[in-house]
């Protein structure tokens, strides 16, 4: 009985510890982050301090791909500016997990930092997944959103697939080839090496010429951050500090309400939350999403959201009937075709088909009376002026000075993107 408790005690004691040890361990995690941060005020330099992997005997294929880098910088450097919404969080992510900064290069490669870069293969999103790898990984990919382009997402199942492939090959060269390449291919190159006696490093193996190329790329730009003045390449300091925070999202609302109320351009909102297909948030109880706003924003939106009162969602999903014509939905709803076709991202001349499912406006009038009725109602608690677009005008622009949206004033004039100067358009304000 004396053991027992002896035992017991020495449990204690020991869970204790290592409670203690723990807590002392998180504080000292997060000491180094910040110790990081206030060292290094250039985020180039935090991830040189973090460059692992070495490059290969021969350099000349590094230099002759460095080369061809810097022959065009406004290029490099506008990946540069493509990488800095993302880059702080995609470094604290692989300094977390211990793994080599160069996996940051790998958008560069994949998708020039450009999260809306679309494919011929496709692949979506900066780590360029294909549909079914993506699935694989978890990202869901709907009518509502595609996880693929999700920047948080992506970049967990990213790097969570990074580190399977490094413990399957024991080699982050090889990690990054079958990344690439895929695993399979890697595989058989690392057998078939074997069966020769010959070894299994990176440089060694008889891979395709482009999955070498793939790895020999992210090597070149590492050493383009290394040794800018020698490629004659001038790299933008980007800021060593968060660019955005994360905000969860239980409620669907719509994505020109959220720029609304952050006070942000649809091209920031769509820079860090580029997931979204449709002009709608959708949320369920399950599931809520994570949007990311830029740090000066986040407060803004929030304030702004606790004392907003109107509805948050102006558009709802609506399956096509037998029969029916895009012109009837749209008459039906209170709207264009051409803003239907433009919202559901259908060609000029294509028609819904049967069962098809789009977006629409919230409100729904059934009877062709009472809609007349509605939208003269609509019109008699508006007053209309006309605006008329000058040199350098944008719809952004317009629609910030009448307090409406991009959307509202494409809807009144049934119009595009696309602007003249001397152009009229017709604005309605309550």
């Amino acid at each position: 009985m004396i053991l027992k408790r002896n035992s017991l005690f020495v449990l204690l004691i020991s869970l204790l510890f290592w409670t203690c040890t723990f807590i002392s361990l998180d504080a000292v995690a997060e000491k180094l982050v910040q110790d990081k941060i206030q060292y290094h005020t250039n985020l180039w330099s935090r991830l040189q301090n973090g460059f692992a992997l070495g490059l290969p005997p021969d350099n000349k294929i590094i230099n002759r791909i460095g080369t061809s880098y810097s022959q065009n910088p406004e290029s490099f450097n506008r990946i540069v500016a493509n990488s800095e919404p993302y880059l702080f969080y995609i470094v604290e992510e692989l300094e977390r997990r211990g793994m080599p900064m160069e996996i940051a290069l790998i958008p560069v490669i994949e998708s020039t930092y450009n999260p809306l870069i679309k494919s011929n293969s496709q692949t979506a999103g900066l780590w360029q997944f294909q549909p079914e790898t993506g699935r694989i990984l978890g990202l869901v990919q709907n009518v509502w959103h595609d996880d693929r382009r999700d920047i948080i997402a992506s970049t967990q199942a990213a790097l969570d697939y990074l580190q399977y492939l490094y413990r399957k090959f024991d080699n982050w060269k090889l990690a990054i080839a079958a990344y690439n390449l895929g695993e399979g291919a890697v595989s058989r190159a690392l057998s078939r090496n074997s069966h020769k006696g010959r070894p299994g490093n990176f440089y060694d193996l008889n891979l395709p010429i482009d999955a070498k190329h793939y790895v020999y790329k992210l090597l070149a730009v590492k050493d383009i951050i290394l040794n800018s003045k020698k490629y004659g390449v001038k790299i933008r300091p980007i800021a060593n500090r968060p660019y955005f925070d994360q905000i969860k999202i239980h409620e669907p609302i719509d994505i020109s309400l959220v720029t609304r109320l952050a006070n942000i351009s649809e091209v920031e909102f769509n820079a860090l939350n580029p997931a979204y297909n449709r002009y709608v948030i959708k949320v369920s109880d399950a599931a809520p999403r994570t949007l990311l706003l830029p740090k000066t924003n986040k407060e803004i939106f929030l304030k702004n959201l606790e004392t907003y009162q109107d509805p948050r969602v102006s558009w709802q999903i609506y399956r096509v009937r037998k029969s029916e014509s895009i012109n009837e939905i749209a008459d039906r709803h209170l709207t264009t075709v051409k803003q239907l076709k433009t919202i559901n991202g259908i060609a000029r001349h294509k028609n819904v088909t049967l069962g098809q499912k789009i977006l629409v406006p919230h409100v729904v009038v059934e009877n062709q009376a009472d809609n007349a009725a509605r939208k003269k109602k609509q019109l008699q608690n508006f007053q209309s002026s006309v605006y008329v677009v000058k040199k350098g005008d944008t719809l952004y622009e317009i629609a910030k000075r009448y307090g409406t949206t991009v959307d509202q004033i494409k809807s009144w004039n049934d119009s595009d993107e696309n602007l003249s100067i001397g152009q009229k358009l017709v604005i309605l304000r309550g």
